[in-house]
This record gives structure tokens, C-alpha cells and sequence, in this order.
């Protein structure tokens, strides 16, 4: 369902579903019209009271958990940005053919990540291999880095340790890709919506009007927390994504 528009999600969620329960609604009202009695409301009431509050815990938690693993998966990329800027800026400390070598490498990680690998996460894919192919270029000059005064020696060891910063980071953003809330997960926010309001459903009110209020309401709330968990579980696909605005500064304050 994340992979629809979100335009569509929020029609189908917010909209079309609250708008078939209310249709619903009526429908059970003038099969039954006895439930307007109330005379089981009791019953109903205690029970959808423990059905309600179980429900919510559970929407609750998923919700908070989606919005963790995408303000993560956001905190990730502005560190992979700053250490991308350290292995940058750090390599001031060497010769210029060798600083610049180290510096088109920075410059080409970032542009790989925003031109090849930043689709291919949106795709659901997790890495790309042009960004892999720089990252074994960039190895290979660090590697290469003269380290032949006490003050060099020290800067190739904390240029070694930015770039394994950014294989790190790097590593961890891909882990976002693949990840999010497991399927049975669903299947439990989906049936547990359908049993609390369905005991919505049955329960007494003489008014039709207050009746078919009453239940939509609890349907879109329903509906607005569950558009909001499946807009944002997978953190870089669909409409409602984590953007590379840090690593587009790194390029911009740095040039192609």
C-alpha cells in the first residue's frame, strides 16, 4: 500500500473507508433497529472501552515507531554529509595533487549517491554499484596518502577514520531501505480497526444522525493514523520520503 500516491492513500484511508463504514452503518441500523434500544450498551460499552484502549496502544506504537525509524534514517544522512565534509576539508593537510585527488573522490561519492543510488533506494533497491565503484576508488587513494611527517601521519589516520565514517553511515542508510513494520503487524492494526468499530457499530443511540457521526469520526481518526504509519514506514521510497538535502549542500558548498 506505501507504494500508491499519496494522494490515493489519503483518498482510500481517510475518505473511502470512513465513508463505507458510515454507509455501513445505516445499513445496520435499518436491519436492526432494535440496537437502538440500547438495552445491551453495557455489555458493548465495557467491552469496546477494553477493545478501544488495547487498539490504541497498539496504533500508537506503530505510529511512534515509523516516526523513529524515519527521523533515524534522516540522522543518518546529515552524519554521512558531515563526515563526507571532514574527509573534504581534512585534506588540506597533503600535497595539492593529492588533495585534489582526494576531493574529486568526495566530490563523485556525492554525486553518485544523488544521481544513481538515491533513485535506486526509491525504487526499494538497496545500494547502487556506481557509488560502491568510488567508494573502492577512494580506498585506494587514502591508502596511497603520504604519511611522511609526524603531522601527515596523523591527518591519514583521521582521514582513514572519516572514510570509514561514511562506509558506516552508508551502510546503515541502505539498512533503512529494506526495512520496515512486518506484515502480521498490519494484519493486527487492520483486524483490531475492524473489531473497534464494529462494537462502534452496535452500540445503542437512539439518534441515527449522532450514531453515524460518532462511528465516521472514529473511522477517519482510524484512518489518519494508520495514512500517517504507512506514508512514512519506509523511510526513502514513496511520496513522503527522507530527502539528500544535506548531501546536496556538501556538493553545492564543494562543486562538481
Amino acid at each position: 500500500m506505501g507504494s500508491l500516491p499519496i494522494w490515493l492513500l489519503f483518498l482510500l484511508l481517510v475518505i473511502a473507508a470512513p465513508a463505507a463504514v458510515v454507509g455501513l452503518q445505516v445499513l445496520v441500523r435499518r436491519r436492526w433497529p432494535q440496537l437502538a434500544e440500547g438495552r445491551h450498551n453495557d455489555v458493548a460499552g465495557f467491552i469496546i472501552a477494553i477493545v478501544g484502549v488495547i487498539y490504541a496502544v497498539l496504533l500508537a506504537f506503530v505510529v511512534i515507531v515509523s516516526w523513529e525509524q524515519f527521523s533515524e534514517a534522516e540522522g543518518v544522512v546529515g552524519q554521512e554529509a558531515s563526515a563526507l565534509r571532514g574527509l573534504y576539508r581534512e585534506s588540506a593537510a597533503f600535497p595539492p595533487e593529492v588533495r585534489r585527488q582526494v576531493q574529486e573522490d568526495v566530490r563523485a561519492y556525492v554525486t553518485a549517491v544523488l544521481d544513481d543510488e538515491w533513485p535506486a533506494m526509491g525504487r526499494g533497491e538497496p545500494g547502487h554499484p556506481a557509488v560502491a565503484a568510488v567508494l573502492d576508488r577512494t580506498a585506494e587513494d587514502l591508502a596511497a596518502l603520504p604519511a611522511d611527517s609526524p603531522t601527515r601521519e596523523a591527518y591519514v589516520a583521521v582521514e582513514a577514520d572519516r572514510f570509514a565514517d561514511v562506509v558506516s553511515y552508508r551502510s546503515q542508510r541502505l539498512d533503512f531501505v529494506e526495512q520496515g513494520l512486518p506484515g502480521v503487524l498490519w494484519v493486527a492494526l487492520v483486524f483490531g480497526a475492524a473489531v473497534t468499530i464494529g462494537f462502534a457499530m452496535i452500540f445503542g443511540l437512539q439518534s441515527t444522525a449522532l450514531h453515524v457521526i460518532m462511528t465516521g469520526s472514529l473511522a477517519a481518526v482510524i484512518g489518519v493514523l494508520l495514512f500517517v504509519a504507512v506514508s512514512i514506514d519506509h523511510p526513502f521510497s514513496g511520496d513522503v520520503s527522507v530527502r539528500p538535502a544535506p548531501l546536496e549542500r556538501v556538493l553545492a558548498d564543494f562543486g562538481r
